[in-house]
């Protein structure tokens, strides 16, 4: 029997030797998995072998211990001395032999006896079965597969508003069966075809690494709006079993869902191709700032900034300059940078850990000590970096030893945004630069591999 959970006293559970020691089920377990207890008890006893020397009928020591005492009568009639011995029961020893334990029996020998062989209970013999995590999404795989469903849909259409009925010419009975069983045929396909649309357009919805860039284009009601109103209009299709054929309102309903969403594709690459040539523009991106870091660092920061108003000029805060500094002084108040850590969380891949609650009326010492404490473990929870800033020191504006901690916090914080930034944007240039072979099978020509970007 497998051990069973114990449910073990609020006491016990507060000890850690009545933990590690496990329940009395979990011992027994144990040392019977293990064998410890071979040759420890009666039943467990191993086979002993007597002396060469002996004959077999010779009684041992053991076995007249053995007889003296089996020789002691209950019986009423029978005879005892004064030791209580019986004496004319001699022949009452006769037929006994040794014990069964010095016996030796090749049928039954423990020797000979092999267990099987057995894993320990500390090692699971259960087969955990392992859980596949699908690889995350790639950009590039899922709008190829929304354009290649769209433009399947855009030519069934095509094909509906050109085709036909058969069987028009006919009579009237045969025309209207034959007729009925081309609109299943046709509304079927179609039903297909749109889903596997609607299914590519939402896995690239849901997916999207920028979805504000998205949702700027076009909001996300209006996108969930297009989508149930497509899917409605297929839904009263199918539910009138395809009769009559498909209507042109429904058609047109369909068609310029379609269309919009290849508008939608174009909008976002042409987003993609403006965001790309003002990061090529950027001159802190690339090249030789030694001795200029935070003339680089103001650069960065600048590129982010949401405030109208420009931030002062970065300058070092030597030991004759009268500090704060402008520049210093514009960030007193915590307030601007929670803006820009909000701002770099939003062009970065990863959002999360966004500053959501601050104050933004700092008139009062604590909200402006309260916003810096929030950027500073914002820093640390998001961008991993840690700072060192007397947060009481930089509010009252007293201390020229805080300043120059806030001095060096900006300036580390600052380059660990700006280097995880950058990094992200060069893995995001080799994957759209990377090119997925589609296979594309054309009717009475062989399949061949093209290449989409």
């Amino acid at each position: 029997m497998r051990p069973q959970a114990t449910v073990f006293a609020d006491s016990a559970r507060h000890r850690e030797s009545v933990m590690n020691l496990g329940t009395i089920a979990h011992l027994q377990y144990y040392f019977a998995r293990t064998g410890l207890l071979d040759g420890k008890g009666a039943q467990l006893a191993k086979a002993r072998k007597t002396s060469g020397t002996s004959c077999p009928g010779t009684p041992t020591t053991e076995t007249l211990n053995t007889l003296s005492y089996l020789s002691i009568s209950t019986d009423k009639d029978s005879a005892y001395n004064g030791s209580g011995l019986a004496l004319d029961d001699a022949h009452h020893g006769d037929g006994l032999v040794e014990s069964p334990i010095d016996q030796e029996d090749a049928s039954s020998s423990w020797e000979d006896y092999q267990e099987p062989m057995m894993l320990p209970p500390t090692v699971s013999t259960y087969k955990n079965t392992p859980v596949y995590v699908s690889p995350p999404p790639d950009m590039v795989v899922l709008r190829r597969e929304l354009l290649e469903a769209i433009e399947d849909a855009l030519k069934v259409l095509t094909e509906l508003e050109k085709g036909q009925a058969p069987g028009l010419e006919k009579d009237s009975a045969t025309a209207e069966s034959e007729s009925q069983g081309w609109y299943e045929i046709q509304g079927l396909h179609l039903l297909d075809v749109v889903t596997l649309a609607i299914r590519a357009a939402k896995n690239y919805y849901t997916a999207h690494e920028h979805p504000q860039r998205l949702y700027s284009i076009k909001s996300e009601r209006q996108i969930r709006s297009e989508l149930y109103q497509v899917l409605d209009v297929l839904k009263r299709l199918a539910a009138r079993n395809f009769a009559g054929g498909v209507k042109s309102s429904e058609r047109e309903s369909i068609t310029s869902w379609a269309l919009s969403i290849c508008q939608l594709l174009e909008t976002e690459e042409e987003k993609e191709r403006l965001e790309q040539e003002e990061r090529e523009r950027w001159s802190w991106r690339e090249g030789d700032w030694s001795g200029k870091e935070r003339e680089r660092e103001l650069l960065f920061l600048r590129s982010f900034d949401p405030n109208p108003e420009q931030l002062p000029a970065w300058t070092e805060p030597s030991e004759g300059a009268q500090l704060p500094t402008p520049f210093l002084e514009a960030l007193q108040n915590g307030l601007r940078l929670i803006h820009l850590h909000n701002e770099l969380v939003k062009k970065s891949r990863r959002h999360f850990e966004e500053i959501k609650t601050y104050h933004t009326d700092t008139a009062k010492p604590y909200r402006c000590a309260e916003n810096l404490r929030y950027w500073i473990k914002a820093a640390e929870l998001r961008w991993d970096v840690k700072l060192d800033v007397d947060v009481m020191g930089v509010v009252h504006g007293t201390d020229d030893a805080a300043w120059r901690k806030l001095d060096q916090a900006l300036l580390a914080w600052s380059k660990g945004v700006r280097e995880e930034i950058i990094s992200e944007w060069k893995e995001q240039r080799k994957a759209s630069q990377k090119k997925t072979p589609t296979l594309r099978i054309d009717a009475g020509l062989q399949p061949e591999v093209s290449s989409m970007a």
